[in-house]
C-alpha cells in the first residue's frame, strides 16, 4: 500500500505532497485501529488518490469526486492512472479515447483550463495524455469517496462498501473534508447519483446554487475560501451524451457562478 504516488512532481509541489501524505497516513491508522467496522475488509486494501504534477500551476485547478476504485486493492491510484494516460493508453481493456469515464475526465479538465472550447475542437484524450502532468500540460485532482476498492467484477457501485468506507472516513474526524481542503480545488465536480446526494455534505458545507435535470451546482465552504461544486451523473454512465449530458451544463453551472474561464494565450 503506497500513501503517496511515485511521479515527478515539481519542487514547489513536494510540501502539499508531504502533508497529504501525513492526512493519509493518519487515515490509514485511523482504519487500522478501527478496522472491525470495515467488516471484510482490511486497511491495507486502501486505495489513496489526490494530483497529479503540474495540478497546482493548472488556470483551474479541477477536483473530480467519484464513488470506489475498481480492482486495485492497495494500489496508489495516481500511478496507476497517470500511467495509463502517459504510457499505456489503456483503462482496462479499452482504449483510452473509448473509455467514458476518464475521457470525460480528460476532455472536461481541458476544456475548463482553456476556455471552455467546443467538445469537437478538444484533442483526444490520447493526445492530451501525452504531455498529462507536464509543465505545459494538462493536471488536475482526483479523489474518491470511498477510499476503498471495489474488487468484484460487478460494476455496479458496492454501495455498501461505500458507505462502510464513508463512516469510517468522517467518524471522529472528516477526513474527506481535510482532503477537499488541502488540494485547494477552485472547481470540484462529483459524480454523485439521488441516494449519494447525503455524501456531498462530508466534502464541506453546501449551500445550493442552481437545480438543474443534468447538474446541480453549490458553494462549499472550503477551509476559508468559497468553491463552486457542480454535481452531475457518473461519467461512466452511457446514456448520457458527452455534450447534453456533461460538459455543456457542467460550463453553464460556471457561467452561472459568475466564474471566468479565460482562454490561454
Amino acid at each position: 500500500m503506497n500513501h503517496l504516488p511515485s511521479l515527478p512532481y515539481p519542487e514547489d509541489e513536494k510540501p502539499k505532497l508531504v502533508k497529504l501524505g501525513d492526512l493519509f497516513r493518519d487515515w490509514h491508522q485511523h482504519f487500522a485501529d478501527n478496522e472491525h467496522a470495515l467488516e471484510k475488509h482490511k486497511a491495507d486494501e486502501m486505495v489513496f488518490d489526490g494530483f497529479y504534477p503540474h495540478y497546482f500551476h493548472q488556470q483551474k485547478k479541477i477536483l473530480f469526486v467519484g464513488k470506489e476504485s475498481r480492482q486495485i486493492s492497495g494500489s496508489n491510484y495516481m500511478d496507476i492512472i497517470y500511467d495509463a494516460y502517459r504510457n499505456g493508453k489503456y483503462i482496462g481493456d479499452q482504449h483510452l479515447n473509448a473509455n467514458w469515464f476518464h475521457k470525460r475526465l480528460i476532455y472536461i479538465a481541458y476544456g475548463l483550463n482553456n476556455g471552455m472550447p467546443q467538445w469537437q475542437d478538444i484533442p483526444t484524450a490520447d493526445k492530451i495524455g501525452d504531455t498529462f502532468g507536464d509543465a505545459d500540460g494538462l493536471s488536475f485532482a482526483f479523489m474518491n469517496i470511498s477510499k476503498l476498492s471495489n474488487e468484484s467484477d460487478n460494476y455496479v457501485a458496492d454501495m455498501p462498501v461505500i458507505r462502510v468506507a464513508h463512516t469510517l472516513s468522517t467518524q471522529g474526524r472528516n477526513f474527506i473534508q481535510e482532503e477537499v481542503e488541502e488540494l485547494e480545488p477552485d472547481i470540484i465536480i462529483t459524480m454523485f447519483p439521488e441516494d449519494m446526494l447525503n455524501l456531498l455534505d462530508s466534502l464541506g458545507p453546501l449551500t445550493l446554487i442552481h437545480e438543474s435535470e443534468m447538474a446541480n451546482s453549490y458553494w462549499l465552504q472550503c477551509g476559508c475560501r468559497r468553491v463552486l461544486l457542480v454535481n452531475t451523473a457518473h461519467f461512466a454512465y452511457g446514456k448520457r451524451d458527452d455534450i447534453d449530458g456533461f460538459y455543456a451544463p457542467i460550463c453553464d453551472a460556471i457561467r452561472l457562478s459568475g466564474m471566468e474561464c479565460a482562454p490561454v494565450g
